[in-house]
This record gives C-alpha cells, sequence and structure tokens, in this order.
C-alpha cells in the first residue's frame, strides 16, 4: 500500500460509540512535509490524529504508512515505527521531573539498549528549548503552559519520530511562545520530520506548514498547498477574517 506518501488515508471511518466522527476520510501526507489539518471545532481533526496514532481503531478504510497498512494497530507498536502523537492538553506527568518525562519519551530505545542515542535526544532537546535544560530537576506541573508545551514536544522528539502528530500545540499559549513554538515545528521539518498538525491559529499553521486539508463535520472539504488555502476566499472568510489581505 504506497504511492509515494509517507502516510495515506483512504475512506476512513470511525465512530465514538454510536457518534459517526470522521466520515470517508481520504488524504496523504509526503516524507519531509508539514502538512496542516484545519477546521472548527468538532469537525473531526483530532479524532483523525487519534485514529492515525492508535488510540482509537477505525470502523473501515485503510491507513498506510511507508507502504504498510497499520490501521487498528496498537498505539506502543506504531511507536515504534515511528508516529508520536502529541495530544490536545500536552498530558505530561506532572509529579515527574523534566528529565524524567523526557526520557519516558524514549522507553522504546532504552528497551533496545540505545543509551548512546537517548543522551545524544536529550541533548538535541535542551538545545532547542534551553529553558528545559535550566529546568532539569523541576517537577513538569511546575512549569508554565508555554514551557509544558516544549515539553510535550521534547518527550516525542526524544522517540526520533518519522511522523509528528501535533494536535492544538499553541493552544492557550501567549503569541510569543506561540511563535516559537511555531518556529520550533518548522525547524523540526528541515531537520527531516513529517509533521501533520492541527492548529485552531490558521494564519500560524498555514505560514510554516507545505500543504493543507480542511476539515468539516467529519469530512475533508477542501486541499491545496498552504497559499492557496491563504488564498481561497472561503478559507479566509471562515478562518481568517473578511478583510484579512496578508496573503
Amino acid at each position: 500500500m504506497s504511492d509515494g506518501s509517507l502516510l495515506t488515508l483512504a475512506g476512513v471511518n470511525a465512530y465514538y460509540g454510536r457518534l459517526h466522527i470522521l466520515k470517508g476520510v481520504s488524504m496523504h501526507v509526503n516524507s519531509g512535509e508539514i502538512v496542516a489539518l484545519l477546521g472548527a471545532n468538532g469537525a473531526g481533526k483530532s479524532t483523525a490524529l487519534r485514529v492515525i496514532s492508535g488510540l482509537l481503531r477505525p470502523s473501515s478504510g485503510k491507513i498506510g504508512f511507508d507502504g504498510s497498512d497499520i490501521a487498528g494497530r496498537p498505539a506502543e507498536a506504531l511507536v515504534r515505527l515511528g508516529i508520536t502523537h502529541v495530544p490536545e492538553g500536552r498530558q505530561i506527568f506532572g509529579p515527574l521531573s523534566v528529565q524524567d518525562n523526557l526520557t519516558l519519551g524514549a522507553y522504546t530505545r532504552l528497551r533496545a539498549r540505545c543509551r548512546p542515542e537517548v543522551e545524544k535526544n536529550l541533548e538535541r532537546v535542551y538545545a532547542m528549548f534551553p529553558i528545559l535544560a535550566e529546568r532539569r530537576r523541576q517537577r513538569g506541573g511546575s512549569l508554565s503552559g508555554g514551557e509544558q508545551q516544549m515539553l510535550a514536544i521534547g518527550r516525542a522528539i526524544m522517540s526520533e519520530p518519522r511522523l509528528l502528530l501535533l494536535d492544538e500545540p499553541c493552544l492557550g499559549l501567549a503569541p510569543r511562545i506561540a511563535q516559537q513554538i511555531m518556529q520550533t515545528i518548522a525547524t523540526l521539518r528541515d531537520q527531516g520530520t513529517t509533521v501533520l498538525l492541527v492548529e485552531q491559529n490558521v494564519r500560524a499553521a498555514l505560514r510554516i506548514a507545505d500543504r493543507g486539508y480542511v476539515m468539516e463535520t467529519g469530512k475533508v472539504v477542501l486541499e491545496g498547498t498552504a497559499d492557496e488555502l491563504l488564498r481561497n476566499r472561503e478559507v479566509r472568510r471562515a478562518y481568517l477574517g473578511r478583510d484579512y489581505k496578508e496573503v
């Protein structure tokens, strides 16, 4: 199952109980891209990430990763394949130190006795987020919201993901911190990590994305390059404001 894309979804359906959330979703993400997944609250964006990362089993459809069908595989197996999910809300381990949180992100590699690589990745995270290096002994729960988001992303980096799924990484953050997070995501792409990004700040997402999809009520209704979506009249009206002119 391969069309040259790193990730492909074909006709994916998913439910929460009797609620039909994803309705025949098809999309693809090429290696080395940032792809933005856009839409209003309740459109199905977070559910799409959960299905890709193995947290929710699709009822039908195909999900391909690097040529293999991964639909329905458990989340741990997908982490080993190179898919890492940073969920909305960060979900760090508050009582644990910053460094312990980061080390837990590398649990699959620790089992493989790759300690030198884990140490190298830890230094990479600290170089990317110097504030985490300063606070490596602090409890994760004592960090600010922005620092916790850095910690969540850093923990994901520790697993050396080929595909990074990010769900609302800038939610609730001050503009300066949100800008830093977006710059970091762009840097990760430039360093070879493929990213599927869910973000309510459509303008910020499309500034760093290569392509994007717009979802409504569980369906993909629009796709295009980031520039095409920024110029699209319906996208501007719905997400950027009627008077938005910067394209």
